[in-house]
């Protein structure tokens, strides 16, 4: 696993649920060449990667990525997404579905491969998936994507009783 595979994974799902720009993948790319003394073709491909397609970026972050764990980089977008959604509720609807989608491609990836028991401080993500109206969701399900995502927010301040 390359040096900075973690980071490009946690920036790969970052980038997929819209959080993070081609421009801020560039500039972390370039940030990193800067870092490591050898040339290294993924991070140049990232690098160079300023009018590339969206998909392009995707695929190429994924290489860069290749042995992280997605797991952490699950829970560093859903801090992330919590962070989002303390000032702009409007885009829950979207991270909901996002987080969903990733969480299924992950079950049928360790279903197959790796057959790791289910984290359960992801379990809420279960929870999310198994409520109905992801197009518009309720308050209660945005409730349950706030309350289930605040134990990753590493910015936000928890409130104390």
């Amino acid at each position: 696993m390359k040096p900075y595979a973690q980071e490009a994974e946690n920036l790969r799902l970052l980038f997929e649920a819209g959080i993070v720009s081609i421009d801020e993948v560039v500039a972390w790319a370039d940030r990193t060449i800067m870092a490591f003394p050898e040339y290294d073709d993924d991070l140049t491909e990232i690098s160079l990667g300023a009018k590339v397609q969206i998909g392009e970026m995707y695929s190429r972050l994924s290489r860069a990525s290749v042995g992280a764990d997605t797991l952490e980089a699950v829970r560093n977008l859903a801090g992330r997404m919590h962070q989002v959604l303390l000032t702009d509720r409007s885009r829950a609807g979207d991270f909901i579905r996002e987080l969903v989608r990733i969480w299924a491609d992950w079950l049928d990836w360790n279903e197959n491969v790796s057959h790791a028991p289910e984290p359960e401080d992801l379990a809420f993500i279960g929870e999310l998936e198994a409520q109905s109206g992801f197009r518009s969701p309720s308050k209660r399900v945005i409730d349950l994507f706030m309350a289930g995502t605040a134990p990753f927010d590493k910015a936000t301040p928890v409130p104390t009783r």
